[in-house]
């Protein structure tokens, strides 16, 4: 009986699950916290998923999808706590249907719920979305890196499709890097970079591995879920350096390229001096604004941003300092 009310009520969220809202703020009536609630550590193949598989994804996975939600599916999923449906009907909120229908979620499972959603930002790409500091954006930092040191010539870009592997957009990466959100450990993308083995690890030698920080920005991003989502930078052109935004901007876009090993063009890109000779020969300037007889920069991305081109501008006219 518990089961077809559950069926019932579940199934009327259906319409709801293509809504999205920014990160949540913290509910003013929140439950308070329950003695011995470890909220620390808190992520969703840790924490969420057993909550649901012990109260939810019995009627709503893959094989048993009623009311057409599968709750094993993290984007259907992501869609209903980023509307708030979610928080509203686990607590039993006025205006919400009572889930589960007749009895309610420990409140230490609750809590963690909401902080899960209250950690993670369910922002689409596109639009105004001042950007989280807590959060990972595929657009702003997962896509410009894995286009410059994986989707390159004579490895993973459409033509060259080493091993039949294709990461040039979201759902190539999510599907070819065989992203498992919220488990790093068990998405391939993940392993192949943190790979101790050198014959299999990538970048491939002499290729220049990922650093601390960028493997970092990945394993968080799977964490917080895999989301295709971005956000707006803040654009900052009064007191640009090259520590700040000179040397990050390359890092993210073009050192994939342009490192030791086999650098495009030619080019290196891998230090202050490098980038000091490129900028002084024009071939910077020329690459990243697509001008008539240069080879338009970062390859097979967009091009940057306004923003960024006239943070490099500033820096060139400023004298390319070391700042």
């Amino acid at each position: 009986m518990r089961t077809n009310k559950f069926i019932l009520i579940l199934s009327t969220l259906s319409i709801f699950i293509f809504s999205f809202s920014c990160k949540h703020e913290p509910d003013e009536t929140a439950t308070p916290l329950p003695e011995n609630c470890d909220l620390t550590g808190v992520t969703y193949p840790g924490t969420v998923v057993p909550i649901l598989e012990s109260n939810c994804i019995g009627c709503h996975n893959s094989q048993v999808n009623n009311g057409g939600i599968n709750l094993t599916d993290y984007n259907t999923l992501a869609n209903l706590a980023g509307s708030g449906k979610l928080t509203g009907v686990i607590n039993q909120a006025p205006g919400y249907t009572a889930m589960p229908p007749n009895y309610k979620l420990d409140s230490c499972d609750i809590l963690k719920i909401e902080k899960w959603i209250n950690d993670t930002t369910f922002n689409p790409p596109g639009g105004e979305h001042p950007c989280d500091p807590d959060t990972v954006y595929f657009e702003n930092d997962i896509y410009p890196l894995i286009i410059s040191s994986c989707a390159t010539t004579d490895c993973h870009d459409a033509a060259s499709a080493q091993d039949d592997v294709i990461l040039v957009d979201y759902a190539s990466i999510i599907e070819h890097g065989d992203i498992d959100p919220g488990d790093p450990d068990g998405s391939k993308l993940y392993r192949k970079i943190t790979e101790d083995d050198q014959e299999d690890i990538m970048p491939p030698p002499p290729e220049e591995p990922l650093n601390a920080e960028q493997i970092q920005k990945i394993r968080t991003w799977i964490l917080q879920g895999a989301l295709n989502n971005g956000c707006d930078e803040d654009c900052d052109t009064t007191n640009v350096s090259f520590e700040n935004h000179i040397w990050p901007l390359v890092e993210n876009n073009c050192l994939g390229c342009h490192s030791v090993g086999t650098p495009g063009g030619g080019i290196y890109l891998n230090d202050y001096t490098s980038i000091v000779t490129a900028a002084e020969s024009g071939k910077l300037w020329g690459a990243v604004n697509h001008l008539p007889g240069f080879s338009p920069m970062p390859k097979n991305a967009n091009k940057l941003s306004d923003c960024k081109i006239r943070q490099i501008q500033i820096w060139i006219e400023d004298g390319t300092p070391e700042n």
